[in-house]
Protein backbone atom coordinates (compact mmCIF):
# COMPACT_ATOMS: atom_id res chain seq x y z
CA UNK A 1 0.00 0.00 0.00
CA UNK A 2 2.77 2.11 0.74
CA UNK A 3 4.32 1.82 -2.73
CA UNK A 4 1.66 3.26 -4.02
CA UNK A 5 1.50 6.47 -2.30
CA UNK A 6 4.88 6.90 -3.00
CA UNK A 7 5.51 10.05 -5.27
CA UNK A 8 8.14 9.74 -7.97
CA UNK A 9 10.19 13.11 -9.22
CA UNK A 10 11.15 11.38 -12.74
CA UNK A 11 9.48 10.57 -15.52
CA UNK A 12 9.08 6.60 -15.90
CA UNK A 13 9.62 5.54 -19.56
CA UNK A 14 9.34 1.59 -20.09
CA UNK A 15 11.26 -0.26 -22.70
CA UNK A 16 9.30 -1.35 -25.16
CA UNK A 17 9.90 -4.23 -28.12
CA UNK A 18 10.25 -3.23 -31.78
CA UNK A 19 6.54 -2.68 -33.59
CA UNK A 20 4.91 -2.63 -29.67
CA UNK A 21 2.75 0.23 -30.00
CA UNK A 22 3.04 2.84 -26.68
CA UNK A 23 0.01 2.88 -23.89
CA UNK A 24 -1.68 5.42 -21.38
CA UNK A 25 -1.12 4.81 -18.14
CA UNK A 26 -3.65 6.24 -15.43
CA UNK A 27 -2.11 9.48 -13.53
CA UNK A 28 -3.85 10.99 -10.61
CA UNK A 29 -3.66 14.66 -9.60
CA UNK A 30 -4.13 17.99 -11.39
CA UNK A 31 -3.42 17.76 -15.22
CA UNK A 32 -2.51 21.63 -15.63
CA UNK A 33 -0.18 21.62 -12.62
CA UNK A 34 1.91 18.59 -13.93
CA UNK A 35 2.28 20.43 -17.12
CA UNK A 36 3.39 23.45 -15.29
CA UNK A 37 5.52 21.27 -13.49
CA UNK A 38 7.01 19.54 -16.18
CA UNK A 39 7.58 22.88 -18.66
CA UNK A 40 9.23 24.64 -15.44
CA UNK A 41 11.30 21.48 -15.67
CA UNK A 42 11.93 21.12 -19.03
CA UNK A 43 13.29 24.94 -19.45
CA UNK A 44 15.24 24.68 -17.00
CA UNK A 45 17.29 22.00 -17.87
CA UNK A 46 17.09 23.22 -22.16
CA UNK A 47 17.06 26.88 -21.71
CA UNK A 48 20.02 27.43 -23.75
CA UNK A 49 19.09 24.97 -26.44
CA UNK A 50 15.07 26.61 -26.63
CA UNK A 51 16.88 29.60 -27.07
CA UNK A 52 18.60 28.67 -30.39
CA UNK A 53 15.40 27.36 -31.41
CA UNK A 54 13.54 30.24 -31.28
CA UNK A 55 16.28 32.47 -33.17
CA UNK A 56 15.73 29.83 -36.32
Amino acid sequence: MNQALMKKERLVIPSRKEGQTATARPCLGDHRAQVEKARDRSFARYENAYRELAKV
